[in-house]
């Protein structure tokens, strides 16, 4: 009796297995169809975008099998995915297509009805699309979100909506910006969607704004921005901040014999005046100059790092 129900629990044990294998297999088999059927529709949508800008003028066009399943989802990423890889994109007949299949209201609908990361990626489109203040008003709702991502990506979508709110909305951010929420919104405005000047930033008194206004000097090479630079240095109460500056003087290669700098590198730990060994012999300061701005206990590190990069030092 005892073998006949192990020889039976084995048999169904086995027969389990198989139809848990087979359903695997059946569903990797769809995703793979489907992550196909998607390819081949992106470039169908993208190629009839393309011809609508170049035209810039006619009724809206047609998507070919946009009410099947998943199809405004992929037209919402390759309208984003336009977007995002342009400059000075006139927006017009964009906005009309997002009108036009409410791509807007559909991303707005699932961010409603998910939650955390698929919020998120909802509102990180959203973002992207040629967007109206109305919209901004909708998702305003999720600034007070406690997941941060989903924060984030509201503000953003505010900041592409109406760009004239952008110094208050980030002054009132509630976290200080991470690198690569800084990153994001330097992608707004390297697009031309967010026209905003770089001094009220430095010298403003909100931290975020100062790292934004620290990265856009950085990122557009502004010289000029030097004498705000070093007041930021020797002075800012933050020490994150006071770090970015001196990393953006080394990013515009200018003099760093300054006592500003040598304060500065006073209060910086061992381990963050290494960093700075390392980003400095990468942007090609000179040996001489290294062994000036650190100690002996130092020196040896710093020639070790300058000969270490394989370049010419000017």
């Amino acid at each position: 009796m005892t073998e006949r129900l192990l020889i039976a629990y084995t048999v169904l044990a086995a027969f389990a297995t198989a139809v848990l294998l087979a359903g695997l297999c059946a569903s990797e088999l769809r995703a793979r169809r489907r992550s196909g059927r998607d390819a081949v529709l992106g470039s169908r949508y993208l190629r009839i975008l393309m011809l609508y800008l170049l035209s810039g003028e006619g009724p809206v066009p047609r998507f070919p099998m946009i009410r099947r399943a998943g199809a405004r989802r992929l037209l919402a990423e390759t309208v984003a995915g336009l977007t995002g890889v342009t400059y000075g994109l006139d927006t017009e007949p964009l906005r009309r297509i997002v009108s036009e299949y409410g791509l807007d209201r559909w991303l707005l609908d699932r961010a409603r009805r998910t939650s955390g990361s698929r919020r998120a990626r909802c509102l990180l489109l959203l973002a992207r699309l040629p967007l109206d203040e109305a919209v901004a008003a909708r998702a305003a709702r999720y600034a007070r979100s406690r997941n941060r991502r989903v924060r984030f990506q509201a503000l953003m979508v505010q900041l592409s909506a109406d760009p004239s709110t952008a110094l208050r909305l980030m002054a009132e951010y509630p976290a200080p910006f991470s690198a690569c929420e800084v990153g994001e919104i330097l992608i707004l405005l390297r697009r031309g969607r967010l026209p905003i000047a770089y001094e009220p930033l430095v010298e403003s008194p909100c931290r975020n704004l100062r790292v934004v206004g620290l990265n856009i000097v950085r990122q557009f090479g502004i010289e000029e921005a030097e004498r705000q630079l070093l007041r930021i240095v020797a002075g800012d109460e933050v020490p994150e901040v006071g770090r970015e500056a001196l990393y953006t003087l080394c990013t515009l290669r200018r003099p760093l014999t300054r006592r500003r700098v040598s304060r500065r590198l006073a209060v910086m730990s061992p381990a963050e005046r290494k960093a700075l060994m390392r980003y400095m012999a990468a942007e090609g300061y000179s040996p001489g100059l290294l062994r000036r701005l650190f100690d002996a206990r130092e020196r040896t590190y710093c020639e070790s790092l300058v000969q270490s990069y394989k370049r010419s030092l000017a």
